[in-house]
């Protein structure tokens, strides 16, 4: 029997144009890895309809040895409006809603500002960012996260927003609106919003998606954001151990997988009998159907011959190099995303960092582009990053003013403007003296809280949280303007902060209490240098049993095994939180350990301010013969202050742990604790990490932590076998008191 063959010298071709595609697309992914100093990396390209190109790097979260692979969770950002605008679409499709129903007859409570634009506001106008309302606009009420606005709060807030222009009359890219989407559809399917998705998206096309609350473990495979900070990447605003729902969820809240995004993009780029049934092509045409003409910018226009730039369900639509386009991106403060769709060719991309990358994703999302539209002609990541920088936006940003001659605000200076002031959507802040300094802090947004500053002649709000990484001028009332204004400092800062939209009244003075769900119990003493952070990421803390699951989480002051005799105020979860440096340098020393068949078992970790002036207290009150025996039998209880218990702890300033040592064996024997001579706090001279009163097993199972410690910059305390810092706390004096949840 005959077979047809191909030609040798043609199946070198065919076989070599595969190849050199891979090494282009590889050569571009290492280096925006290499020129933007991205924690991590996944990228998914897709050719006539097939997955052709999959590569990830880097890790969920630097320092812990976890790989980011095609599996990994990113937060999508915005690119959440596509599959909320979708859930709408499925709506329509079962006859449960039209995309002209006013707004106002299916959500009776929405309001906008004035009121023939909420009377006239149909549900297909929520998607497509023509409101009136400003860039941006009342954003504050969605990031930075978490926060307390909730999605009534949303919609009570829209009818005090101020349009920046006529309704229908122009383009301004706003997310409070598609939160009004998610509630109008939850509202019509009876569903709140993150089941609704999971219902009629997640599921009928099998996507690794998630949204909604959960509680984390130490196997959530879960890109962590990270920041661009003093020359290397710190995770920035990581997951709490339970994940809370959040407010802006259908605008930007879900996550997915490189798998799932690029099933997301085969949906609609050459979708199989099952997907078709999915969505009619009917709804399919008409979430690709220009709705709002956009801006074309400079960049779009030089790169990509750009002369046509629309907004419809969830999507952008433009011409690229002659070629019909349909693509969105994503941005989270240390989450970038981006897919772009060419449907003539049933081909495209999807592109995830959990790092800084927005200048990443326009250079890479360029060349990925270029890959189709000009194939022999894409220019390198380094020109176009070269390219960029040189751009007149990024020469403004050094033309911003001077702020390093910075002076904390005397609260002398201020009479008359200290106190509550409120502003009909963003609620009330309060602008009140801390510790001889002047402090704004808003009630619903506990990151927003900072140091008032005095630059030159104008005050500004030196924000605590890091992640707020837009400054804010405030600007007092005066005669010809008689509310309080904030600006960004830098004009081009993102845009969600949106504090040119806030204009403050004053309500009322300053409460003598401290302000704060977490404020210092009564007639407890001030610390001078105690953090206001409440929150562990606001304090740039993580989680340990995040970074290495190896390790035994074994918190004593979360229970009554300790030596008072009851779980400790602060302690409202057996949670082991460091500083980032500490933190994974603790797993880099669980990793070792794994070599050897052992592990961690910690006890302690960052300890509240409040804890500790509970230890003080304890101590002086009369012995108790139970814990005298147990804990420090040969001490007098008074003699523990000092030495053993001090009025201030290392411990709250979050490089500080105490931990012991387990082997782990084969089934059933499983971990076994190494003798260590003395229990953890114990109050006694053998329990010295060098004691003489020990065997030389003992003394060589303390030498084996030791040295395990010490090898990834741990210091120990001599008095106590079980007590480590962090070389990378050395100096520290903030001390923190928020309460471990």
């Amino acid at each position: 029997m005959n077979r047809w063959r191909v030609p040798s010298v043609l199946l070198g071709v065919l076989l070599a144009a595969p190849a050199a595609a891979n090494q282009e697309l590889d050569a571009a992914f290492e280096a925006a890895m290499q020129r933007f100093h991205l924690p991590g990396l996944a990228v998914g390209v897709i050719e006539n309809g097939r997955v052709v190109y999959k590569r990830t790097e880097g890790e969920l979260i630097v320092g812990s040895g976890r790989k980011i692979d095609s599996h990994t969770l990113f937060k999508i950002a915005s690119n959440s409006k596509a599959m909320t605008a979708s859930t709408l679409a499925r709506l329509v499709d079962a006859g449960k809603l039209a995309w002209d129903d006013p707004v106002i007859t299916r959500l009776p409570a929405f309001r906008m500002h004035d009121e023939w634009t909420t009377r006239n506001m149909q549900v297909g106008d929520l998607l497509v960012h023509n409101s009136g309302l400003p860039e941006g606009g009342g954003d504050l009420m969605l990031w930075p996260e978490p926060n307390d606005f909730t999605r009534a709060d949303i919609l009570a807030g829209l009818g005090h927003i101020k349009p920046a222009y006529s309704f229908r009359s122009g383009y301004a890219y706003d997310n409070l609106l598609y939160v009004v989407a998610g509630e109008l559809a939850a509202t019509v399917a009876g569903l709140p919003y993150e089941a609704l998705v999971k219902r009629e998206v997640f599921d009928p096309l099998g996507l690794d998606c998630r949204v909604g609350e959960w509680r984390g473990t130490p196997n959530d495979n879960i890109a962590q954001p990270h920041a661009w900070r003093d020359g290397r990447n710190v995770p920035n605003g990581a997951d709490e151990a339970i994940v809370p729902v959040i407010t802006s969820a259908a605008a930007g809240g879900i996550r997915c997988s490189l798998d799932a995004m690029l099933t997301w993009a085969g949906n609609w780029l050459d979708p199989n009998a099952g997907q078709k049934t999915w969505l009619s092509d009917e709804q399919r045409k008409a979430m690709w159907a220009a709705r709002t003409p956009m801006p074309i910018s400079d960049w779009r226009k030089a790169h990509g011959n750009t002369h046509y730039y629309a907004y419809a369900y969830g999507f952008r639509l433009a011409d690229v190099d002659g070629e019909w386009t349909v693509s969105h991106t994503g941005t989270l403060s240390g989450m970038y995303s981006m897919m772009l769709l060419l449907p003539d060719r049933k081909s495209g991309f999807v592109m995830m960092t959990n790092g800084e990358g927005d200048a990443a994703r326009t250079v890479l999302g360029d060349v990925l582009t270029r890959h189709f539209t000009r194939p022999g002609h894409v220019p390198s990541v380094v020109a176009l990053a070269d390219e960029l920088e040189g751009t007149p936006a990024s020469a403004l940003k050094a033309e911003l003013p001077d702020m390093t001659d910075r002076s904390p605000v005397v609260p002398a200076s201020m009479a008359g403007q200290l106190g509550i002031w409120r502003d009909p959507w963003f609620g009330s802040v309060r602008i009140c003296e801390d510790k001889g300094k002047v402090r704004f802090a808003a009630l619903k947004s506990p990151s927003l809280s900072g140091i008032l500053m005095r630059v030159g002649d104008r005050i500004l709000v030196d924000w605590d949280d890091e992640a707020v990484d837009v400054e804010a001028w405030l600007d007092f009332p005066t005669q010809d303007t008689p509310t309080l204004r904030m600006a960004k400092v830098d004009p081009q800062g993102d845009f969600s902060f949106d504090y040119e939209d806030l204009a403050f009244t004053r309500i009322g003075d300053c409460p003598t209490a401290q302000f704060g769900k977490d404020a210092m119990p009564a007639g407890a003493n001030p610390s001078p240098a105690r953090s206001p952070a409440r929150s562990p990421s606001a304090a740039g803390m993580l989680d340990v049993s995040r970074l290495a699951a190896g390790i035994r989480i074994d918190m004593r002051y979360a229970g009554s095994e300790n030596f008072v005799g009851r779980p400790i105020d602060g302690y409202a979860a057996p949670r082991c939180l460091l500083k980032v440096e500490a933190a994974a340098a603790l797993a880099r020393v669980q990793r070792e350990l794994d070599k050897q068949s052992m592990r961690l078992r910690v006890f302690d970790c960052y300890r509240p301010v409040r804890a500790v002036q509970e230890f003080v207290a304890w101590a002086g009150e009369a012995s108790d013969p139970v814990a005298k025996e147990r804990y420090y039998p040969n001490l007098d209880k008074s003699a523990l202050l000092g030495d053993y218990i001090a009025p201030v702890s290392g411990h709250s300033k979050g490089y500080t742990v105490d931990l012991g040592l387990e082997r782990c064996l084969a089934e059933p024997q499983g971990c076994t604790a190494l003798d260590m001579g003395t229990p953890f706090d114990f109050f006694d001279p053998r329990a010295n990490t060098d004691s003489a009163q020990i065997t030389p097993e003992q003394h060589a199972n303390r030498q084996l932590l030791l040295e395990a410690m010490q090898a990834e910059g741990f210091s120990n305390y001599p008095m106590e076998w079980w007590h480590f810092t962090h070389a990378s706390g050395t100096g520290a004096e903030i001390l923190y008191d928020f309460v471990i949840r």
